[in-house]
């Protein structure tokens, strides 16, 4: 008992990430209709209902590791992996298209600038999956690259809150904050269960937590800037 209790530690960290996602959408999709917002797209509406669509198999699957229900958690991995190709696709298509969006942005940027916040989210994302995937035989760094892997598709919906309550002028600071506090809640559930700090949360997560305020330096410089308005080209 006191072992599933410990492992409820990550199912809580879990259901955090989708409360986040839950109230950072509400206005602009999730309870749209009780809003005067914008109309969005049919890709937007397919990416957000399958970026949902994850973090929901997400809480569900650590849910199952709780139970200590593994095959179970192994049977569902399999859609799983399909969720997570369709999750890269469309987020990494909707990031495209948002580099010829013609709104204000945060930080003053311009959109070919701002698009290097959700690409490299979307691609960091990625890459974490895939190598869970391949790792998905040793649980112990499968289980930390999943969750490092939803800390860096987190910035949308942190964008979404530091909007909704004004703090504009505060968005890297916050968004590097709550990247920061998820890797720190990861490594403390950690030691709960383990009684040990693991390397790719230590190393993973600081990189995650210093991607912030590296992409908004590299935002504003001419690479970055060809490649964004190459972006905004095929718009």
């Amino acid at each position: 008992m006191a072992a599933v209790a410990r492992s409820r530690s990550y199912l809580i960290v879990a259901i955090a990430l989708a409360v986040l996602v839950l109230v950072g959408f509400a206005r602009t999709f999730y309870l749209r209709y009780w809003f005067d917002v914008p109309p969005i797209t049919k890709l937007l509406h397919a990416h957000a209902l399958v970026f949902t669509a994850w973090f929901a198999l997400f809480v569900v699957q650590a849910r199952f590791i709780a139970k200590q229900d593994y095959r179970t958690h192994q049977q569902v991995g399999i859609a799983g992996t399909v969720l997570a190709a369709l999750v890269f696709v469309f987020g990494l298509a909707t990031a495209i298209v948002s580099a010829s969006a013609t709104r204000p942005r945060l930080l003053g940027m311009t959109s070919p600038q701002f698009v290097i916040f959700p690409v490299t989210g979307i691609l960091a994302f990625g890459g974490l999956v895939t190598a869970a995937y391949f790792y998905r035989r040793r649980p112990q760094i499968h289980k930390r690259l999943m969750m490092l892997a939803m800390v860096a598709v987190l910035g949308p919906p942190v964008a979404r809150v530091v909007m909704l309550l004004d703090f504009r002028e505060h968005f890297l600071a916050i968004q590097t904050a709550v990247s920061a506090a998820f890797v720190i809640a990861c490594v403390i559930a950690d030691w709960v269960r383990h009684r040990t700090l693991h390397p790719i949360y230590l190393v993973g997560g600081t990189l995650l937590v210093l991607l912030w305020p590296f992409r908004a330096w590299a935002a504003r410089t001419p690479a970055w800037e060809a490649v964004g308005d190459w972006m905004a080209s095929l718009n």
